[in-house]
Formats: structure tokens, sequence, C-alpha cells
């Protein structure tokens, strides 16, 4: 475990690691807490868009994945594999899905005006929404991807397994971007066969944000 010095300057702080960072902070040093809030805020932002795009909604779910962030902070252990910066992303995004979920069941708690993936899917006044895009689309739009990556790496990260094998192959290839026809290729399979494995995980991950 790294030895850390209490007396840094803000100098000092602005310019460590995250890693330095986080054990300050769970040390009750303030400034670096602080830092790392901002140094990760853009993230929590990213991730906040791409689940609500709804005016005052998109706020509640920003202080959501700041909680996330805070608590990433002060739980983070870098005796681990994981980085800081991995750890904070399981973090934020299992924050803000719990949030969706629970905002799903009950109505009258926080984001009680919230939508989730039933806000529209990108920016102007496009109707077409984020739970459209998951259940029909073929298009590996970055809302698209952005929602299974997180929602598909909360589920193994929360232990539950609803993906096949199979499904699991064609899933973690099309999150690196690579083509139907590309994971046909990788995988010996028709495109065919590709694109019901995806259609599949796509339901899989609706039902799960929404059971």
């Amino acid at each position: 475990m790294m030895n850390i010095r209490e007396d840094l300057n803000k100098s000092d702080v602005a310019s460590a690691d995250d890693a330095a960072l986080a054990a300050m902070a769970q040390k009750g040093e303030i400034e670096a807490e602080e830092t790392l809030m901002r140094r990760y805020g853009g993230l929590v932002r990213k991730k906040a868009n791409a689940y609500f795009m709804a005016g005052g909604e998109q706020d509640d779910v920003i202080q959501e994945g700041m909680i996330g962030l805070l608590k990433a902070i002060r739980k983070f252990n870098p005796d681990k594999k994981a980085s800081f910066g991995a750890f904070a992303d399981i973090c934020i995004t299992t924050q803000i899905i719990t949030a969706i979920r629970m905002a799903d069941r009950n109505k009258h708690k926080a984001l009680n005006t919230s939508v989730s993936l039933s806000g529209p899917a990108g920016e102007g006044d496009s109707d077409v929404t984020l739970e459209e895009t998951i259940r029909a689309s073929t298009a590996d739009s970055p809302e698209e991807l952005t929602v299974i990556k997180d929602v598909t790496g909360y589920i193994l990260h929360n232990g539950d397994s609803i993906f096949s094998e199979f499904e699991m192959e064609v899933l973690n290839l099309f999150i690196k971007g690579y083509t139907y026809r590309d994971i046909a290729g990788m995988l010996d399979k028709s495109p065919k066969s590709i694109d019901n494995a995806l259609q599949r995980c796509k339901k899989k991950v609706n039902d799960y944000l929404w059971k």
C-alpha cells in the first residue's frame, strides 16, 4: 500500500494520480476528493446523457452518477487489478442503472418524472427513444452501444448470467465495434445468426432493465 504524505499542498494534489488521490480522500483529504470529483465529472455527464436527455430530469441522473463516483472514491482499493477509472465507471453505471430500475418500480421516489430509456435517443426534437433503439435497431449508434455496454457490464458485475455463451461472444465483439459480417466471419456463423443473437441480447438487456 502506498504511503501518502498528509501535508501535500494543492499543487501536489492536482498533479497526483487517481490512486493516490483516492488514498488521500479515504484519509479525509477533502481537496483530493474534490479533485477526483472534478476529474471524473465529465464521465458522469456523459453517462447521464446516454440515459436521460430531457431537461431537468438529466440533473437528477447526474446527481446519481456523482453519488456513484463518490462511492468509487471511498471504496477504491489500489491492491485490486482494476484502475480507479475502470472502478469508477462501474460504480457510476451501477448507481445510475439502479436508480433507473427503482424509479420504474416506484414513480414517486427520486427521478419520479424520469422515463430512462424512453427519453429521446439524441439531441433535438427526435421522437426515437433509446428503448426503441435497443428493441429494434440493428445500427450500432453511439447511444445504443453505450446503453448495451453499460447494462451488460452492470449485469455481469452483479453476478447475473442471462446470456448464452454464444450470445456473450457476439455481444463482446459487437461492443468492440465489429460489424455483423466481421463477427460472422470470426465465429464461422452466418450474418443472420449474428443478427438473431444480437436481437436476443438487446431484448434481454431491455427486459433486465424493466423487470
